[in-house]
């Protein structure tokens, strides 16, 4: 076996994490992954003039790294860009430490390893599971059936009593309004990643709503010790 297809058979689902519409691989994981096939693989972070980016204000900023391994050298540019994959036009060293690290990873991935991600697969090659003999069903988990791209379905559109109901929003026209603009369409043309974006997003404010009331119900507590009423 060729070591690009020993490296892009490598299952990376369990070391990735969903953020908004994107996935991200851990580029611990992958390099640990990669230094088992390369163990004589190395980086390089390129600087210039003395920094880790290069762009303006304008347009943005960009990283650039580097690969060797199997006298191969791939690099890869990356822009800064934050969870919702906008440019940042004034970054942090924070930000640019996380965008270097994912341009690695991008890196390793043109050598293989998650590569099927990029490509928008669910399984490397190799992995999908093998079909049944005639006249067998295949046993499957009723209550966790597989998940392909044939059984797939939409995800139900998120609505304006969905925001009041489920997340406590009091302004729904504004929060609709808001969620369109950045999106840069109307709530009905979302995609399933942009609706999954917004229920995150909402799920994270629902969160730190219930964290602040517990703390200001226990700050009562402290001053006057058990309440006569509920907050």
């Amino acid at each position: 076996m060729a070591k690009f297809e020993e490296i892009y058979a490598i299952n990376v689902n369990d070391k990735t994490e969903k953020k908004g519409n994107l996935t991200y691989l851990s580029w611990a994981f992958a390099w640990a992954e990669f230094k088992k096939v390369y163990p004589e693989a190395t980086y390089k972070i390129h600087s210039f003039d003395g920094t880790y980016c290069t762009g303006n204000e304008k347009v943005g900023y960009m990283v650039r790294t580097e690969v060797t391994a199997g006298e191969q050298t791939y690099e890869m540019w990356l822009p800064v860009m934050d969870g919702r994959n906008a440019t940042i036009l004034q970054p942090k060293m924070t930000e640019i430490n996380k965008t270097i690290m994912r341009c690695l990873t991008k890196n390793l991935a043109m050598f293989g390893l998650g590569l099927y991600i990029y490509a928008g697969e669910d399984l490397p090659e190799g992995e999908e599971s093998e079909q049944p003999p005639k006249g067998k069903k295949r046993e499957t988990d009723s209550k966790n059936p597989p998940k392909t791209h044939e059984t797939r379905k939409p995800k139900e559109r998120l609505t304006k009593s969905e925001l009041v109901q489920i997340w406590g929003v009091r302004q729904v026209e504004e929060t609709v309004a808001w969620f369109e603009q950045q999106f840069g369409k109307p709530l009905a043309e979302w995609t399933d990643e942009e609706t999954e974006e917004a229920r995150g997003f909402l799920e994270q404010r629902k969160i730190k709503r219930e964290r602040e009331a517990e703390k200001q119900r226990e700050a009562l507590r402290n001053a006057d010790g058990e309440l006569p009423f509920e907050v």
